[in-house]
């Protein structure tokens, strides 16, 4: 899936990929992740607004602590470590969480 191979490529911590499907008809995928400032953060949305041309800040860009993109049928959220612990997005989506298989080069 190309938006979890450059999700990977950007070294976010703690990676997490859930299968919706089955739970809603609003999105099928939703991705989680982690960085340990809103600098990064930032800097994650920056590279992945130009790698897939999109021309609209995402949610959440301005301050950084929890940025999301919604794609429509995936959503990434992507947070500093502290606004991840607050949410626990992990724990409402547990059971739908998929298992991401790292390619080795």
């Amino acid at each position: 899936m190309k938006y979890l191979d450059f999700i990977l490529s950007q070294k976010g911590k703690d990676v997490a990929m859930y299968d919706t499907r089955n739970e809603s008809n609003l999105v099928d995928y939703i991705f989680v992740q982690h960085f340990t400032s809103a600098a990064e953060n930032k800097k994650f949305a920056d590279a992945f607004m130009q790698e897939f041309k999109l021309d609209k800040f995402p949610e959440g860009y301005l301050r950084g602590e929890w940025i999301i993109f919604d794609l429509g049928d995936v959503v990434i959220h992507s947070f500093i470590s502290e606004k991840r612990a607050k949410y626990n997005l992990d724990k409402l989506w547990q059971n739908k969480k998929i298992e991401i298989k790292k390619n080795k080069k």
